[in-house]
């Protein structure tokens, strides 16, 4: 009972917590819902992404299982949804669901999750994968949640405008040639980048005070099984097919890769669905009961796999 605990009390109540402030703060000043929404889009995320990017120090083979290792499961978890949710009655959310199921929590539950359970090895592996989760979101997610209407080539140039996408190369640059950024410009983009995870819970609670939690039974039964145990399912049986196919190669990073499989749907799918008006009230819901369901199925994972 201790780890379960400590994981409701250190991770899941503080989560609930910040979305209350924006429930609080929505009945009492009514905050500009939108203006919220693109202050997380286009300034804090692009920080995160970034910091995350710029401040990478890790070896560079074992990078680069763990995110081969992303990649796959993305890939798997993307066949998931193509077949899973073509049925009634999530035929018609089809775009949402794939993102909630393909993107989790790795950041502000990931992280200190990860603290808990694996110790700074595990905190590693979870920055790797929220780089990952952040940089897929801002760019496949856009590509599904995007206007049908329009073409492939004008739902590119749409992902290449975005903020997230000019963080990415600005870091990668930064990295390739040993650039140092000045304190004048790392101190603001370090705190920007800090502010993403209270910020996007508070918008995400003037949002729920907005919506009713209630309804769409059956697009949220599907999404938190495919999220909280299609997900981390895929991804044990990965791990075991990677371990025989690289011995030793990331055995260490496995654990932490299951586990964080199994965490809830990620605040970017909210953040995505809101910007381009894809039904936020139901991703709201999605990012909501996932967490709620999560302080049971991520205990669980843990006590298989930790």
């Amino acid at each position: 009972m201790t780890i379960v605990t400590t994981i409701l009390t250190g991770i899941v109540l503080p989560i609930f917590a910040l979305m209350g402030v924006g429930v609080l703060a929505d009945r009492t000043l009514k905050p500009d819902l939108a203006t919220l929404s693109k202050l997380n889009f286009y300034i804090l995320a692009p920080a995160l992404v970034f910091t995350k990017l710029y401040g990478s120090t890790l070896e560079g083979a074992f990078v680069a299982h763990v995110m081969a290792f992303n990649t796959v499961h993305l890939l798997v978890l993307l066949a998931f949804c193509h077949v899973a949710y073509r049925m009634r009655p999530l035929r018609e959310h089809r775009s949402l669901l794939t993102l909630g199921t393909l993107f989790n929590n790795s950041g502000n539950y990931g992280l200190p999750f990860a603290q808990l359970a694996f110790g700074d090895a595990g905190v590693a592996v979870m920055a790797l994968t929220l780089v990952f989760q952040n940089v897929t979101s801002f760019t496949l997610g856009l590509w599904l949640i995007g206007d049908e209407r329009l073409g492939w080539w004008a739902r590119l140039r749409a992902i290449l405008k975005t903020p997230m996408i000019h963080a990415l190369i600005a870091a990668a640059l930064c990295n390739a040639f040993n650039i140092h950024l000045p304190r004048v410009i790392e101190f603001p983009l370090a705190h920007l980048s800090d502010a993403l995870v209270p910020m996007a819970l508070f918008t995400l609670g003037v949002q729920l005070s907005r919506s009713q939690w209630a309804g769409n039974a059956a697009v949220l039964s599907a999404v938190t099984a495919g999220r909280l145990v299609v997900a981390p399912l895929a991804a044990a049986l990965l791990a075991a097919v990677w371990n025989m196919v690289f011995p030793g190669a990331a055995s260490a990073a496995m654990p932490v890769l299951i586990c964080g499989a199994s965490l809830p749907v990620a605040v970017n799918v909210y953040i995505l669905a809101r910007e381009y008006d894809r039904e936020p009230e139901l991703a709201s819901r999605m990012v909501f009961w996932t967490t709620l369901v999560s302080a049971v199925t991520v205990t669980v994972w843990l006590a298989l796999y930790g």
